[in-house]
C-alpha cells in the first residue's frame, strides 16, 4: 500500500537531528524508501557518507528529497532542480529511524485465535502474539510482538517492546547432565529463569534457555539474528550483537556493546569484555578483553599493523 507521507512530518520527525535545512519543503510527499536503482521523485534518498562521489549523488539523484551528511554541499545545480537537502551527521542512521517511524508495516496488537496461553500468563498492553504460538505462565510486557510459531515457557520474564520472531524458543531447559558412577547421565536440575528485558529482538529459529541454579540474562536493547543457540546461565549485556548461527556455552558473560559475528562459538564459562569484537567463525576458547578482536579457531587476538 502506497503511503503519502509530507517530507515536512519527517523534518519534524528528525528534529534536533537535523543540521540544516536546504530547499523549500512544502508541498513535497514521500511515498516510500527504494533502493538506489529504483530511486524516484517520490522517494526519500540517502546519500552514504563514505562514498567518494557524494555530490554526484546528490546531484543525480531522481528524488527531490535527500538526506546527506557533512561534505554534500547546497549547489546552484541542486538549487536549480528544487531538490530539498535534510543534512545530518548519520545519514544512514537518520534513514534507519525514517523508515522505523514511517514506512515499515507492523502488526497491530491482539492475540491470534490459535495462539494457546497459559490462564495465569500475564500480558502488557498492546501485545501482539501470532498463530500459533504457545505462551506458558510468564509475564510479558508492553508493546511486545511475538511472532507465530513461537514457544514461550513458564518462568520467562520479556520486558517492553521485544521482538521475537518465528519459531524461537524461549526458556526451557538447559543441557547440564552429570554421569553417575555406572555411567548413566544424571540430568542436572534447570530451576532457573530466562530474564529478556527492554528493546530485545530474537531471530527466527532460536532457541535460549532458561538458567540451571541461576538465571540467563538477554540485557537491554540486544539483537539475536536466526538460528542462534543461548546456553543456560548465560549473562548478555546491553546493545550486544549477535549475527546468525551463534552458539554461546552455558555460563558465558557477555558485556555491553560485544559484536559477534555468524558462525562463532563460544566454549562456555568465559567472559567477552565490553566492546570486543568476535570475528566470522571465531571458536572462543578464552576471555577476550574489553575493546579486542578476536578471530579464528582457535580464536586468538587480530594484531592491528602500525
Amino acid at each position: 500500500m502506497k503511503k503519502v507521507v509530507p517530507l515536512s512530518d519527517i523534518i519534524t520527525f528528525l528534529g534536533k537531528e537535523l543540521k540544516a535545512i536546504y530547499g523549500n519543503p512544502e508541498g513535497i510527499n514521500i511515498h516510500y524508501l527504494k533502493d538506489p536503482q529504483n530511486v524516484d521523485e517520490y522517494t526519500l534518498d540517502w546519500v552514504n557518507p563514505h562514498r567518494h562521489d557524494m555530490q554526484l549523488i546528490a546531484g543525480t539523484s531522481k528524488a527531490k528529497a535527500i538526506i546527506v551528511g557533512p561534505g554534500v554541499e547546497y549547489t546552484h545545480t541542486l538549487k536549480k532542480q528544487g531538490k530539498v537537502i535534510l543534512l545530518v551527521d548519520n545519514p544512514k542512521l537518520a534513514i534507519a529511524k525514517v523508515g522505523n517511524a514511517f514506512f515499515v508495516d507492523k502488526p497491530h496488537p491482539g492475540i491470534h485465535p490459535t495462539a494457546i496461553i497459559h490462564p495465569d500468563a500475564v500480558i502488557g498492553k498492546d501485545a501482539f502474539i501470532g498463530a500459533n504460538a504457545t505462551i506458558g505462565n510468564c509475564k510479558i510486557g508492553d508493546n511486545v510482538c511475538i511472532c507465530p510459531n513461537v514457544v514461550v515457557n513458564d518462568n520467562v520474564m520479556i520486558g517492553n517492546d521485544v521482538i521475537i520472531k518465528s519459531g524461537a524458543n524461549l526458556g526451557f531447559d538447559g543441557f547440564g547432565f552429570e554421569r553417575g558412577e555406572d555411567g548413566d547421565l544424571i540430568k542436572f536440575p534447570q530451576l532457573g529463569s530466562l530474564i529478556i528485558r527492554n528493546k530485545v529482538e530474537i531471530g527466527s529459529s532460536t532457541c535460549i534457555d532458561k538458567g540451571a541454579l541461576s538465571d540467563t540474562i538477554i540485557g537491554e536493547g540486544t539483537k539475536i539474528n536466526n538460528l542462534c543457540h543461548i546456553a543456560h546461565n548465560v549473562i548478555i549485556g546491553k546493545n550486544v550483537v549477535i549475527t546468525a548461527h551463534v552458539n554461546i556455552s552455558g555460563s558465558s558473560i557477555i558485556e555491553d556493546n560485544v559484536w559477534i559475528a555468524p558462525n562463532a562459538s563460544l566454549r562456555g564459562h568465559q567472559t567477552i569484555g565490553k566492546g570486543a569484537v568476535i570475528g566470522m567463525g571465531a571458536v572462543v576458547t578464552k576471555n577476550i578483553p574489553a575493546g579486542e578482536t578476536w578471530i579464528g579457531n582457535p580464536a586468538r587476538k587480530l594484531e592491528k599493523k602500525q
